[in-house]
């Protein structure tokens, strides 16, 4: 059995023309090229929106604490991931023809990884940090400063820079033989005189290449955050004096890995879905749920901003006051959360 590997440039639109009309008579392709520009146009909206707020509140209109610091760094990765969004929605409306050069075409597709890593890695280390907090309140309190968290938000970068580094150098543009037109796709699955359902049947599968280091880059921090959240609940489970007071910076976190999770889960499982023949009907319904995993892991850019403004919508007023004073509400150090359970 083989398993079945998407296009490798994370997106179905760069195949050329001829092969869709040929392959594709039901208009399966016109569906998913409609659904992908409005559900990237929508994420980018609410993404630049939320996130800019994000920053703008988390940065420049609180004290600079450890939360403030986690948070503006999640805003920040999935605000730059919305940035490149434009050109996704570009490609899609050109038929998949990348138009902006093989610079843009390495860093937009690695900007997608580079977000997933980043992202998944803070929301460990707030994992690690509330849990450490939760077990050894007293012992954390002194080393917990605004400096370590700065410190250690340099080192995540630098290391999910490196990680994320093998992108750049596998996409690139290429021109098909059958129409002389370019696209972004990766080197590693090149064109061939082959059907569109075979190219995609057949792409190689190997350990070591950047979707399998992805999908260990997904995995391995997600079981330290379920580890993490275990003993968090185990112990406040027994601390019931000061379950009230943590309950909401708790649930603040627990949304937004859940959050996560959903919007990536489908995107790292669909190449593990083993299939035995590359069927036309099966290709087509393959390639719609591909698209809705791209989509969601997309869409995982825009949620925090709306989970953080729902899970606190205590403020009222004019929308702009209650839009920062609930934004505020997230972020805010919540001391008691650290020092209480200690005396408990």
């Amino acid at each position: 059995m083989e398993n079945y590997i998407p296009p490798d440039n994370y997106s179905l639109s760069a195949v050329p023309d001829g092969l869709l009309e040929e392959e594709d008579e039901d208009g399966i392709y016109v569906i998913v090229r409609r659904m992908s520009i409005i559900c990237y146009s929508v994420t980018f909206i609410l993404g630049i929106v939320g996130n800019g707020l994000v920053i703008w509140v988390a940065g420049f209109k609180m004290e600079k604490t450890v939360n403030t610091i986690w948070f503006l760094n999640l805003g920040f990765t999935d605000f730059c991931l919305c940035l490149f969004l434009p050109l996704r929605i570009t490609e899609w409306a050109n038929n998949g023809i990348w138009a902006f050069g093989w610079v843009m075409c390495k860093v937009v597709y690695t900007i997608l990884l580079l977000n997933m890593s980043v992202s998944i890695i803070f929301l460990m280390t707030i994992s690690v940090d509330r849990c450490v907090s939760v077990q050894c309140p007293l012992w954390w309190k002194n080393p917990r400063t605004s400096r370590l968290a700065t410190n250690i938000s340099v080192i995540i970068w630098f290391i999910c820079l490196v990680l994320s580094s093998p992108y750049l150098a596998f996409y690139n543009i290429q021109e098909h033989m059958d129409n002389n037109l370019s696209y972004c796709a990766n080197e590693y699955g090149v064109w061939s005189n082959t059907t569109l359902s075979e190219q995609t049947w057949h792409r190689r599968n190997k350990v070591g290449t950047p979707d399998n280091g992805a999908v260990l880059m997904f995995l391995v921090p997600f079981i330290i955050i379920l580890i993490c959240y275990c003993l968090i609940i185990f112990v406040i489970n027994g601390r019931t004096a000061g379950r009230s007071r943590s309950q909401r910076p708790f649930r603040i976190i627990i949304a937004i890995v859940t959050g996560f999770f959903i919007c990536w889960f489908p995107h790292h499982i669909f190449p593990l879905i083993p299939y035995s023949t590359p069927g036309e009907t099966l290709w087509k319904i393959n390639l719609v749920f591909y698209l809705i995993s791209v989509i969601l892991a997309y869409f995982s850019s825009c949620l925090n901003p709306i989970l953080y403004y729902f899970l606190n919508q205590k403020c009222k007023g004019n929308l702009k006051n209650a839009i920062t004073l609930n934004l505020k509400n997230a972020f805010i150090e919540d001391v008691d959360d650290v020092t209480i359970k200690g005396t408990l």
